[in-house]
C-alpha cells in the first residue's frame, strides 16, 4: 500500500518486549516488590551444642556458687559427726581394755589405735570424693536450673529495649521449668490477637 501524498514514510511499531520478572511494567531497571533483591529467611539459625567438657556451667555464680558451698558444707559437717563418734567410741573402747586388766591389753590397745588409723584415713579419702562428687553434681544441677533464668533474663531483656514483641521462647533440652515457655509464648500471643485485630 502506498502513503497518501503529503504524508511522510510510514514508521513501523515495534512489539514490546515482555517484562522481565520481578520488573513494574513502564519503570526499566526498576524491580518490583515482591520479586526483588535476596529475601531475609526467618527461619531460625540452628546451634550446635558444644561437647559437654566445653560447656560453660558456671552461668550464673550469684545463684549456683552458695548451693554448691551449703552442699559441700552439709557433707563436710556430716563427715565430721561421724569421725567424732568413731574416735568416741574408739576411747571407749580403750578405756574399757584397761579396766579389765588383761595380760595383753597392749596389745588390744594397739590394735585398737591401729584400726582406728586406718578408719580415719579411709574416712577422709571418702570425703574428698564425697565432697568432689557432691560438688560436681550440685554444678550440673544449678546449670540446668541457672540456665533457664539466665535465658528468661535475656529475653525480657530484649522485649524491653526492642519494645516489640519477641520470637517464640525456647529452653534447651534437659533444662528444668520446660512449663515456662509455651504459658510465656501464649500470653504474648494473646496480646498480639487483642492489639491487631
Amino acid at each position: 500500500m502506498q502513503n497518501p501524498p503529503g504524508a511522510g514514510p510510514k514508521t513501523q511499531l515495534k512489539p514490546k518486549a515482555p517484562a522481565k520478572p520481578g520488573m513494574r511494567p513502564g519503570m526499566p531497571g526498576k524491580p518490583s516488590g515482591k520479586g526483588s533483591g535476596t529475601q531475609k529467611s526467618t527461619a531460625p539459625e540452628s546451634t550446635v551444642r558444644p561437647p559437654w567438657y566445653k560447656r560453660k556451667y558456671l552461668v550464673y555464680p550469684k545463684f549456683q556458687v552458695p548451693l554448691i558451698v551449703f552442699n559441700v558444707l552439709i557433707t563436710g559437717v556430716l563427715f565430721g559427726l561421724v569421725g567424732y563418734l568413731v574416735i568416741r567410741s574408739h576411747l571407749y573402747l580403750e578405756q574399757l581394755v584397761k579396766q579389765t586388766r588383761l595380760p595383753a591389753q597392749n596389745l588390744f590397745i594397739q590394735l585398737l589405735t591401729e584400726q582406728l588409723r586406718t578408719l580415719l584415713i579411709y574416712m577422709v579419702v571418702s570425703l574428698g570424693v564425697a565432697i568432689g562428687t557432691t560438688g560436681v553434681f550440685t554444678l550440673i544441677l544449678t546449670h540446668k536450673m541457672a540456665g533457664p533464668l539466665m535465658r528468661l533474663k535475656g529475653y525480657f531483656g530484649d522485649v524491653a529495649k526492642n519494645s516489640e514483641f519477641p520470637e517464640a521462647l525456647r529452653f534447651r533440652d534437659g533444662d528444668y521449668f520446660q512449663d515456662l515457655p509455651p504459658a510465656i509464648n501464649g500470653a504474648f500471643s494473646a496480646l498480639k490477637k487483642k492489639w491487631f485485630k
